[in-house]
């Protein structure tokens, strides 16, 4: 349904009254108390890990099985797997 916005429909704006001295005037909330924001403990690296497989993430691995993937099917692109151990090395460093 189309609706025309001439400027005798227009919406009228809400007139706010000042409170009537019966009533008390809104109490605003309190000022938020200093909190003291105590440190994380820091957490334990695993003893196991260490050297290139301490920051391993997803998709170092997905490079990883894609190199050996190539490799077992006799890739012969020397080119692409040297880019792909690149990208592995490159992002470890």
């Amino acid at each position: 349904m189309y609706r025309s916005y001439s400027y005798k429909n227009m919406p009228q704006p809400i007139i706010r009254r000042e409170p009537s001295p019966a009533q008390p005037p809104p109490q605003s909330a309190p000022e938020p108390k200093e909190t003291v924001q105590r440190a994380a403990p820091a957490q334990k690296k695993p003893e196991g890990l260490g050297g290139l497989l301490q920051n391993i993430q997803t998709d170092d691995i997905i490079l990883i099985v894609v190199i050996f993937a190539l490799l077992l099917d006799d890739c012969d692109d020397k080119l692409l797997l040297l880019a792909l151990g690149f990208i592995f090395f490159s992002d470890l460093f």
